[in-house]
C-alpha cells in the first residue's frame, strides 16, 4: 500500500508550458484526503514551494533546490551556498553562464543558463569546485555533492518510517533519477525521458500533468 507520493513539479504536475494542471491538482488533493502523504520536490525555490503547499493544501514537507532546502512549519536548509556560489561566479566571470532570476531567493544552489555548449571543461571544473551540475530541462543548477532529490526521498522515508515499497515517486527529467531508487514504486508521465521510462514500473498514456493525474487515480494498483 502506498503511504507517500513524492513528485516533481515542472513537466510532471504542469503542462508543457509549465502551467499547473487542474487534473493533477485535483488528484493530489484526493490522494491526500485518503490519508496518503503527498510531497513535492523541485529545483525551484522556497517561495515557489510555499505557494504550492498553501494553495494545494499539502500537509507534508516540500523540498526546494533539488532537495537542498525544505519548507514545513519552518524552513530548513540542509546545505550551504558557499561552493555553488563560488563555481557560479567563475562561470559568470569567464562568460560561460548567466544567472537566472530565482537566484535571489536561493539558499544553497545556483541556477544558470549556458552561454555555450555544456562540454568537458565545465564538467571537469565542477569536480574541481566540489559541486555537481544538473539539468532540470528548464535551467541548469549548481548543487552541493549529495544535494539531490534522492536526499529528499530518504528524509521523508525516515520521517514517516516507511519501507521502499510504500513510496511512489513520479518524475519526468534526468534530475529526478536520484529518487528512482531500488524498491520504491516509480511512475512517469508519457513525456518523460527514455531513461526514466526504462526504470519506471508504470508509464502513463498521457503526458505532463494529465499523465500524473492518471497515475494518481490508479494509486491502489501500486
Amino acid at each position: 500500500m502506498i503511504k507517500l507520493v513524492l513528485s516533481d513539479i515542472d513537466g510532471t504536475i504542469t503542462d508543457g508550458r509549465r502551467v499547473l494542471s487542474s487534473s493533477a491538482s485535483e488528484q493530489i488533493r484526493k490522494v491526500q484526503e485518503k490519508g496518503v502523504a503527498v510531497s513535492l520536490v523541485s529545483g525551484n525555490v522556497i517561495p515557489v514551494m510555499y505557494t504550492f503547499r498553501t494553495y494545494l493544501g499539502l500537509k507534508a514537507p516540500l523540498f526546494a533546490e533539488n532537495g537542498g532546502a525544505m519548507i514545513d512549519e519552518k524552513i530548513t536548509q540542509f546545505f550551504t551556498m558557499d561552493k555553488p556560489l563560488a563555481f557560479f561566479r567563475y562561470l559568470e566571470k569567464n562568460g560561460l553562464a548567466r544567472g537566472i532570476m530565482t537566484n535571489q531567493w536561493r539558499l544553497c544552489s545556483m541556477g544558470f543558463d549556458l552561454l555555450g555548449p555544456f562540454d568537458g571543461e565545465i564538467s571537469d571544473l565542477s569536480a574541481r569546485y566540489d559541486v555537481e551540475i544538473t539539468d532540470s530541462g528548464f535551467s541548469w543548477h549548481i548543487l552541493n555533492v549529495g544535494q539531490n532529490k534522492g536526499f529528499a526521498l530518504h528524509y521523508l522515508m525516515e520521517k514517516y518510517g516507511l519501507r521502499p515499497e510504500e513510496v511512489l515517486v513520479i518524475g519526468d527529467n534526468m534530475n529526478d533519477i536520484p529518487m528512482f531508487v531500488d524498491g520504491v514504486r516509480k511512475a512517469v508521465p508519457a513525456n518523460a525521458e527514455e531513461e526514466l521510462k526504462k526504470r519506471a514500473d508504470y508509464v502513463a498514456r498521457s503526458g505532463h500533468g494529465n499523465g500524473t493525474a492518471e497515475i494518481l487515480s490508479s494509486l491502489e494498483s501500486f
